[in-house]
């Protein structure tokens, strides 16, 4: 006669154990990858604006700014962006970004903003921009950015250091990794604030 087993307490504890490990190290990681995936929106759409900014300028020889423009915007509260859901395009910006014949499709994770500077010394024109996306698509709380830095230049074309335009929160110029060099004319994170 053949006595039927079950599995010892052992066996389980280990089965256990080796579930959660598995689910320690896979669910942090697919967070990630679907913050990864959100922050994706950022970097299209400010390389877009990029795009519609630099065909404006070519046209009109000026980069238009969101404070002197006389579609002026009320801008949403920038330090508390839209988290991990889908929100509105807000109205008061899309009046802007017409301007500049640039819209996204449907609903966004991020807001936008655009800020543009003169080359001073009496010339109004502005002769830098900086694009900057403001998130929250992991959700922590923790704003993030995504930016796009179009900064002033010399005579010669070679980027002036420290005379990009800033945005509303006072972010720098993102830096690439390792290095710190700034990087200007490319979406990059800012990575002083939250990477998400």
């Amino acid at each position: 006669m053949r006595l039927s087993r079950g599995f010892t307490l052992t066996e389980l504890m280990i089965t256990v154990a080796l579930i959660g490990t598995l689910a320690a190290i896979a669910i942090p990681e697919f967070f990630r990858y679907q913050a990864r995936a959100r922050r994706s929106e950022g970097f299209t759409h400010v390389a877009g604006i990029a795009r519609a900014y630099k065909g404006y300028q070519a046209e009109s020889g000026k980069y238009p700014d969101m404070q002197t423009e006389s579609t002026f915007v009320t801008l949403p509260d920038l330090a508390t962006p839209p988290g991990t859901k889908k929100v509105p395009w807000d109205n008061d910006t899309e009046n802007f970004f017409k301007i500049v014949g640039w819209r996204p499709d449907g609903n966004v994770y991020y807001l936008y903003e655009v800020v543009s500077q003169g080359c001073g010394g009496g010339c109004n024109e502005a002769t830098c921009f900086t694009i900057t996306a403001h998130g929250n698509v992991d959700g922590n709380g923790s704003p993030g950015a995504v930016m796009f830095v179009h900064p002033m230049r010399d005579a010669t074309g070679v980027p002036i250091v420290g005379a990009s335009c800033s945005n509303f929160l006072g972010y720098g110029t993102p830096t690439a990794p390792g290095t710190g060099d700034p990087l200007y004319d490319e979406p990059a994170v800012y990575l002083l604030a939250d990477p998400f």
